[in-house]
């Protein structure tokens, strides 16, 4: 429905509007000459008025703009909403039309203000009314519609059916946004909720370990466990009916994967220093182990070899300080004292 253009030229003409009526018979006066300013803006009220019956509204909008900037009346208010309405722009139509409506009252005729509320009423059956209200309050704060932010925003806002993406930004925080979609004449209420600060960024002065909340403690991975004492028996598989011989000793972990250990076994009276290397796993490893045991008995005199060895074991940690190892390697003689199979079962309490 094209909105009616109301002829202003009295409004930008020399006619006081607030001159009082003279007493007995009216003396014709001679209208004031129009002053340029005057005149120009009649030339812009005019254009905006032919180009608004040839429906280009966006350019007869400029002119009634540049109208009202040179002389400002509420009348031409009327004409600025008639072309924002023709344009759809329904929140700008409904903020002019009650412009009209309240700086009308007492300037224009009851009849012209009567039926720019029936027009505005007519808008606001055909928009959504939403009241947004952004928590925690805060300086700053801003509210965009759609990507396009809104400079002092009114509320309710007017918005056009449809689905609407609204987004509230405050310094120093994250944005928030929601998503709604209104019907014609929705009357919505709608909180945009901003959430807490994000914690400092670390900096070159200040450790990643340092940021932290107020009053908390900063957290600290547990000590790696580092030396172990441990027992266990082994026996010689290529003669297991006939070995067999209980066993102490030590270990130090080098890093994650390195360890070095040294066993005394009893009985079969030996020395074993040896190395191992975890390939794979963590609460359960497979580790593979070399070897030098030094044997001072050979189980059938006091003589004395050396031996190298390798081999692979299995290591099961059930908690940080408790572990169980069983292992197995070749160890050889040599031409003399021949192969053995030594294998060991036992258990390691770590500090």
């Amino acid at each position: 429905m094209r909105t009616l253009v109301i002829p202003l030229v009295v409004v930008l003409g020399s006619v006081p509007l607030h001159a009082a009526p003279p007493r007995g018979k009216p003396t014709p006066r001679k209208p004031a000459p129009r002053t340029p300013e005057q005149i120009n803006a009649d030339r812009h009220f005019q254009s905006g008025v032919a180009l608004f019956k040839q429906a280009k509204y966006a350019e007869a909008l400029a002119e009634f703009e540049r109208a009202y900037e040179i002389a400002p009346h509420p009348l031409v208010l009327y004409n600025i909403a008639g072309c924002h309405r023709q344009l759809s722009h329904y929140s700008e139509a409904v903020t002019f039309y009650r412009r009209f409506v309240s700086e009308g009252k007492g300037v224009v005729p009851d009849d012209r203000l009567a039926r720019a509320q029936s027009e505005l009423d007519a808008i606001l059956a055909l928009v959504a009314r939403v009241t947004v209200t952004i928590t925690p309050a805060a300086d700053g704060a801003t509210l965009s519609v759609d990507g396009i932010p809104i400079e002092h925003p009114e509320m309710p806002l007017i918005l056009p059916p449809g689905e609407h993406r609204l987004t509230a930004r405050v310094p120093g925080r994250p944005e928030t946004e929601r998503t709604v979609r209104v019907a014609s004449g929705d009357e919505l209420p709608l909180e945009l909720v901003i959430a807490a600060p994000a914690p400092p960024a670390p900096s070159p002065t200040r450790p990643a370990a340092e940021v932290v909340e107020q009053g908390a403690a900063p957290a600290r991975p547990p000590a790696p466990r580092r030396f172990a004492v441990h027992a266990g028996f082994g026996t010689n598989l290529r003669l297991a009916a006939e070995t067999g011989a209980p066993s102490l000793g030590v270990a130090v972990a080098l890093g994650s994967r390195f360890e070095v250990g040294f066993d005394a076994v009893f009985i079969a009276y030996a020395l074993v220093p040896s190395v191992r290397v975890r390939l794979l796993g963590e609460a359960l490893a497979l580790h593979v182990v070399g070897a030098l045991p030094y044997s001072l008995n050979d189980g059938s005199s006091s003589d004395r070899f050396l031996s190298g060895a390798l081999g692979l074991g299995v290591r099961y940690r059930p908690m940080p300080s408790v572990a169980f190892r069983l292992e197995s390697y070749a160890a050889s003689g040599g031409a003399m004292h021949g192969t053995a199979i030594p294998t060991f079962l036992g258990g390691e309490l770590w500090f």
